[in-house]
């Protein structure tokens, strides 16, 4: 017969139970700190209306994957993030939610993007949001939280938060003169720069959207500007982007944002303005942010987010403005493991590996890992067709497993257990009854 390929779709991948093991711990942790900032815990199908996710954008709908199951069925597609199933959730249960509504999410999403290093077609994200504020307090809390995040998970010295604000660059067609319309497609092709380098971003403002060469000039001047300080940087752009207004209203929350943040006591060299963030999704309106790992920064951003303030209308007549963050696990997991931070992890969750060797022995071998389990202690025990020790622990050994319980008949007949250290390869004998003690994390 032919063999059907076992290899996942192009974009997609297997994880090793290691792997996952390590991931679900770091998750853990994200989830943990999110609970800590009083955000609670939501969720959404992964399957939404077409029209919900896209809201008439096309870029957007280039890159999602549709779901049918007969003609005759609505459109739905995968959900690309969890931002815009936040906004229908929201105006959904409005009614039942306490504003401002602080939630978190960690889902997988999925997106048609060519695949390479770090970037795959189905991803997990950790969202944190606050849904209601319009005072940019809430913009400085986020930030804090992404800090926060990074700081925990041991990375606060190599990663940097680079802040900007959507209205500077919306300012763009009064300080060039080119029509608004524009806009989106310019930021889109702005958002690029990072992965596609400045020559690919320039080809496409000029052939693509029609902008002149002094136009594209002066796009690279503002993004390229520098200073000692945050507070520097803003004068610069402020004197640089005269005759418009919607660019100096963006500098003006970006000035209120630093004196917030430093109040959260988000240190400086964890975080800088950077006027070259534009986000390419349309629905953000202020504040926007981006964080790269220092060490590579070609890996691109691994949490991301901004303000949303017309967002939520899409779905209802109200005016709830939002402002969150984004942790792209996956790609945060393999930077991370391309630098070798991943945390080592063992492969299965069980602190001890009960053995089973001798049939005589085996009710209570099988009572033990009862017990052990009862008693909070994660154990396994052997299943497979290896009667001998020296073949069990063999097993315990490439398993992970920290430690071992070996009952035989001499044990059985005395009511103790031999209990070996595997990583230290050291062994005690122990009462049945004392087990589950010494095992307790």
């Amino acid at each position: 017969m032919d063999r059907i390929d076992s290899q996942p779709p192009s974009g997609f991948r297997d994880l090793l139970p290691a792997d996952a093991a390590a991931r679900q711990a770091m998750m853990d942790r994200i989830a943990g700190i999110f609970r800590r900032h009083g955000f609670s815990s939501i969720d959404t199908p992964a399957l939404e209306r077409v029209d919900v996710l896209t809201g008439g954008e096309a870029e957007v709908s280039k890159q999602m994957y549709r779901a049918k199951l007969t003609d005759n069925d609505e459109p739905l597609g995968l959900r690309f993030d969890l931002t815009v199933p936040l906004a229908r959730y929201v105006a959904a249960h409005a009614d039942e939610l306490t504003f401002p509504f602080a939630r978190y999410h960690i889902g997988n999403v999925w997106r048609g993007e060519h695949a390479q290093a770090g970037r795959y077609r189905q991803f997990i994200q950790c969202d944190a949001d606050i849904v209601g504020p319009r005072s940019i307090v809430a913009d400085a809390e986020i930030i804090a939280l992404m800090y926060d995040v990074f700081r925990d998970l041991g990375l606060a010295d190599k990663i940097i938060i680079g802040v900007s604000n959507r209205k500077v660059l919306d300012g763009l067609s009064d300080f060039l003169n080119f029509d608004a319309s524009r806009t989106p497609a310019v930021l889109r092709a702005i958002d690029k720069r990072a992965r596609m380098g400045w020559d690919a971003v320039a080809a496409e403002l000029t052939a693509k959207i029609g902008l002149d060469d002094q136009q594209v000039d002066a796009i690279r001047e503002l993004l390229d500007l520098s200073a000692d300080s945050a507070e520097s940087l803003l004068d610069k752009a402020h004197a640089m982007l005269q005759f418009s207004p919607r660019s100096h209203e963006g500098i003006e929350e970006l000035r209120r944002l630093t004196a917030l943040v430093d109040g959260l006591g988000v240190p400086r060299s964890s975080w800088a303005v950077d006027l070259s963030i534009a986000r390419g999704l349309g629905y953000y309106t202020g504040t926007v942010f981006e964080t790269t790992l220092t060490a590579l920064p070609a890996f691109g951003s691994v949490c991301s987010g901004g303000r949303y303030d017309d967002l939520v209308s899409r779905f209802a007549p109200m005016k709830l403005s939002g402002v969150g963050m984004s942790v792209g696990m996956d790609r945060l997991f393999a930077a991370l493991d391309e630098l070798g931070l991943v945390p080592p992890t063992a492969a299965s969750p069980a602190r001890v590996a009960v053995l089973d060797f001798d049939a005589t022995a085996r009710p209570t071998v099988l009572k033990i890992a009862s017990d052990l389990r009862n008693a909070g202690v994660p154990t396994t025990l052997y299943l497979g067709s290896d009667e001998s020790l020296k073949g069990q622990l063999a097993w315990a050994v490439k398993g992970g497993f920290p430690f071992a319980v070996i009952i035989g008949a001499k044990e059985h007949e005395r009511g103790v257990a031999q209990l070996k250290n595997l990583a230290e390869r050291t062994q005690d004998e122990v009462p049945f009854a004392q087990l589950a003690g010494r095992l307790a994390v």
